[in-house]
């Protein structure tokens, strides 16, 4: 609104200036023509009172232009409308007064008063066109005032008609002129309103238009139809890493190096639009991400070329990986809880027949190592069976309050005698002085603690494992943001290391490299870890050693306080 208001201004401003020029204009030639054809048009009148009105015009326009920083816009035009009344009035009376043949200058002042102020004006600018045509008339019948008769006076008398017929002409044109500039200028001025209006708005659309293209959260590009970039906003070059030097008028599969999209751009391909191409894309920075690519043609045929929207589907394609690998899980539950009961009733019936033939029957030797074997291998049936339960159908939390440092201790003692672990490789503990206190499920946490363990052990022909145990008070790993009170867990081995290729599926059931491995280890502690709001971090290097990194919470915010040792 106010710059609607502000672009009015400036066009009466302009308005009013070219009718002061318009009118030195017209004095000076007026004033060129009288003195150049004054012996052509018979002029024998005493041409100095003309000059003189001419001169006060002059004199007037002065005025006009002094006053122009003192009133206000409509004032000044006000002004100037009367003032030429008055002066087309002075220029009559010095030429000829009722017989003057320029009494059709009050016609410009009309429109003159119609281009500068509203429409009543030009009729209000009329009716003082008609009293002072009218008061010379009168005054000049009466004799009071005899005009100076600049051309040959006509002798018409006041008694015959044509007068009156004069009189009555000049009244109609007056208003006949009021009306059509009135209302031609009226007409013109809501032209220019909406022409203004209309330009406003397509340029606050365009600034909207950009500001939605600068801001959208998904990526977009526009190309030429050769397939060079045109227009690239701030979400594409963070998503693609390139800036928009390195971008602007470079072939679109420089920036996307996708195959399906460059042969989209190829001369003999002919392009069936709009498309979708999806795929992995590498980043300037290395990173690989899969995004969308959604391709159509630019509705401007006078800017013929193509547009890309295209948005990171990451964080969508992990989504689906975890509700796959969670509905592999409800499979596996209900798998699991059938086997138990079909399963785990007959093997404990064989272990425990087998062992009674042990000790009742006199065996050889060898007869008695084939009895344990079969009885050690029914156990290690019996273990998996128990992982798999574990896994499948997890037991509700028993929240308790843990010594943490103790707790991984006594797994360090427990591991140092297993018989099928070798004693020989060192396990070292890194924790603080002061015990650690965690409120959680101790028997989940030593699960924990026992696999990684475990895993570390048997990836390992010789080395160190180290564990290491801190309290912190904030954890964030990737797109994992925590602001709570919680232990972060390292277990770091010196084995064989995971390949690349591989760690993307170490957590998932029954994924296992190693040549007797179930694949419930790892995967039992990422549900334990992930159930509980904590996090898992792996890090591996081939033939130097792996590190699980895990963080977890505690559920009540327990601080931690001095515990004396065991």
């Amino acid at each position: 609104m106010t710059r609607e208001i502000h672009n009015k201004d400036q066009e009466l401003e302009q308005r009013v200036r070219r009718i002061m020029l318009l009118r030195v204009f017209f004095l000076t030639g007026f004033v060129g023509l009288l003195l150049t054809f004054q012996e052509r048009l018979g002029i024998t009148a005493p041409i100095e009172p003309l000059c003189m009105a001419i001169g006060a015009g002059f004199f007037m326009s002065l005025v006009y232009a002094v006053l122009f920083r003192f009133l206000t816009l409509t004032e000044n035009a006000s002004l100037q409308v009367s003032g030429d009344l008055l002066l087309v009035g002075g220029i009559l009376f010095t030429t000829g007064g009722i017989d003057s043949p320029i009494s059709f200058l009050f016609l410009f002042v009309i429109i003159a008063s119609s281009v500068m102020l509203p429409r009543a004006a030009a009729y209000l600018a009329a009716s003082g066109a008609i009293i002072i045509y009218g008061v010379l008339v009168d005054l000049e019948y009466f004799g009071i005032i005899t005009p100076v008769y600049l051309f040959p006076e006509s002798k018409v008398s006041f008694e015959s008609g044509y007068v009156f017929y004069v009189i009555f002409l000049n009244i109609v044109s007056y208003y006949t002129v009021a009306y059509l500039s009135s209302f031609l200028s009226h007409r013109l001025r809501m032209v220019k309103e909406e022409l203004v209006r209309a330009s406003v708005n397509l340029e606050e659309q365009r600034a909207f238009n950009r500001n939605i293209v600068q801001n959208m959260g998904n990526g977009l590009i526009t190309t030429n139809p050769g397939g060079m970039i045109t227009l690239i906003n701030p979400a594409a070059r963070t998503l693609t890493g390139y800036s928009i030097e390195e971008s602007l008028e470079k072939p679109i599969e420089r920036l996307i190096p996708l195959a399906e999209l460059k042969n989209l751009f190829s001369e003999d391909n002919k392009r069936i639009l709009p498309k979708q191409i999806e795929g992995e894309y590498q980043r300037k920075d290395g990173k690989v991400i899969f995004i969308r690519i959604k391709i159509s043609r630019l509705a401007d045929l006078d800017v013929p070329g193509y547009i890309l929207v295209f948005e990171d589907l990451t964080e969508v394609k992990e989504m689906q990986e975890k509700v796959s690998r969670t509905e592999q899980l409800a499979a596996v539950g209900r798998f699991s809880a059938g086997l138990a009961h079909e399963i785990r009733n007959p093997l404990t019936s064989l272990s425990g027949s087998i062992q009674v033939l042990a000790k009742g029957l006199k065996l050889g030797d060898s007869y008695k190592k084939l009895m344990q074997i079969v009885i050690k291998e029914t156990d290690r049936l019996n273990a998996i069976l128990s992982d798999f339960l574990n896994y499948s159908q997890p037991k509700k939390n028993n929240n308790t309050i843990i010594d943490l440092t103790q707790l991984i201790q006594d797994v360090i003692i427990l591991l140092k005698n297993k018989e099928d672990i070798n004693s020989k490789r060192p396990i070292v503990f890194k924790g603080t002085t002061d015990h650690l206190i965690l409120n959680g499920d101790e028997e989940q946490i030593k699960q924990v603690v026992w696999n990684l363990c475990i895993n570390a052990l048997e990836a390992m022909s010789q080395g160190t494992l180290t564990l290491k145990l801190k309290e912190v008070f904030s954890f964030r790993s990737g797109e994992f943001q925590a602001n709570h009170r919680g232990m972060v867990l390292e277990v770091q081995d010196e084995g064989c290391g995971i390949a690349l290729d591989q760690i993307n599926n170490i957590y998932d059931p029954f994924y296992s490299s190693k040549k007797n491995g179930i694949g419930l280890g790892l995967a039992t502690v990422y549900q334990i870890v992930n159930r509980n709001g904590g996090i898992m971090d792996v890090k591996s290097t081939v033939g130097k050693g792996t590190l699980f990194t895990v963080f977890l919470p505690d559920q009540d915010n327990v601080k931690s306080i001095p515990v004396s040792s065991h």
